[in-house]
């Protein structure tokens, strides 16, 4: 799909069985006047690495508030970063090929290099706890299954983690832990999918949920640890990986309303952390994750109040909050904002 210079291309990342991308076409001169700086909270405990692409289509990788790259927008962005090495990982996407690389930025010399380029998606980049590998959420041949994956960054070769042999299992997401080098994959049935889908669309109703599973992969080890019937994105694990958070989303009249839950580890039980309310409601693909102490949670949401852009045609977007939830205190309180663009995705950098 070719850019035109004179649109701006808004990413919106949601979650149903898998995760889907949607641009909104608006002209470059709307709200760019009013863009403004990064607001953070100032007592933030963690540094949040932040992707956010501006009106004009330059996509920017944020540390907390400093600026790491600029690039023009091609297509949907995934970051990962290296603290002790300055190393920022990010994928691009080549516009007259559309082949996508992964990209290494050192940030103290600016020197950039091209990791990698095949003609398979790439998205949701993890950094493992030795540094060595990138944990990736892979699509070979532009087929309809997607797996979970590793980069190795000396020898610069994929390798199939999950699924290894089904042609029906696909992962929708996956958390990764870089200190017990544990990973929670979520995925489902194709078929299941499928059937449910083309249910619905004979009865001309909502589809019900696909039957998500939780596998936890540990020294080589599988365990099932979840069975959800709901919509579900973006699982994470808690600092003492013993619990994981995620996404969780209803439709009631007709609208999407989601929360975010957490699930035990050990136990399977699961219970609510935050909903949306008056002052915010919580997007289907909030991306939750723990602080590093695990004292709170930080999620993507859209304030009561926040800036609405819309193009020519009618579509609408609104500018995002990554939110911080305190644990403890109970209380919500914004973390990182920008005015004149979209958050495409954050993680909390440890």
């Amino acid at each position: 799909m070719k850019m035109k210079k004179s649109t701006w291309w808004i990413i919106t990342v949601i979650g149903v069985a898998a995760i889907a991308v949607i641009f909104f076409l608006l002209k470059p001169h709307h709200g760019t006047e009013n863009a403004g700086k990064v607001k953070t909270n100032q007592e933030a405990k963690d540094e949040l690495l932040v992707s956010f692409t501006d009106q004009q289509l330059n996509n920017t990788y944020y540390l907390h508030d400093r600026a790491l790259n600029t690039e023009k927008l091609t297509a949907y962005p995934s970051i990962a970063y290296d603290s002790t090495k300055q190393l920022l990982y990010y994928t691009y996407t080549d516009e007259e090929t559309q082949k996508v690389s992964i990209q290494e930025l050192n940030v103290k010399t600016g020197k950039k290099r091209t990791l990698y380029t095949s003609e398979d998606s790439i998205d949701s980049m993890r950094l493992s706890g030795d540094g060595k590998q990138l944990y990736i959420r892979y699509n070979k041949d532009s087929g309809e299954q997607f797996y979970v994956a590793v980069f190795d960054l000396k020898k610069k070769q994929v390798k199939l983690v999950y699924p290894e042999k089904s042609n029906d299992d696909t992962v929708s997401s996956f958390a990764y832990d870089p200190t017990s080098n544990m990973l929670a994959i979520q995925h489902y049935s194709l078929k299941e999918d499928y059937q449910k889908t083309d249910e619905a669309n004979e009865k001309g109703i909502n589809p019900e949920p696909t039957t998500m599973k939780i596998t936890l992969k540990e020294d080589g080890k599988r365990k099932r640890i979840a069975k959800i019937s709901q919509t579900i994105n973006d699982i994470s694990f808690s600092p003492d990986h013993k619990k994981l958070i995620y996404t969780e989303t209803k439709i009631r009249n007709e609208q999407e309303v989601s929360s975010i839950k957490v699930l035990d580890v050990a136990t399977g039980k699961t219970g609510t952390l935050v909903k949306s309310n008056r002052d915010f409601h919580i997007l289907s693909a909030a991306q939750p994750q723990f602080s590093s102490d695990g004292e709170s949670v930080y999620f993507l949401g859209v304030a009561k109040n926040a800036k609405e852009l819309k193009d020519d045609t009618g579509r609408k977007a609104k500018v995002r909050t990554i939110y911080e939830y305190d644990l403890k205190k109970k209380k919500v309180e914004t973390a990182w904002e920008k005015n004149g663009g979209i958050i495409n995705n954050f993680t909390v950098n440890r």
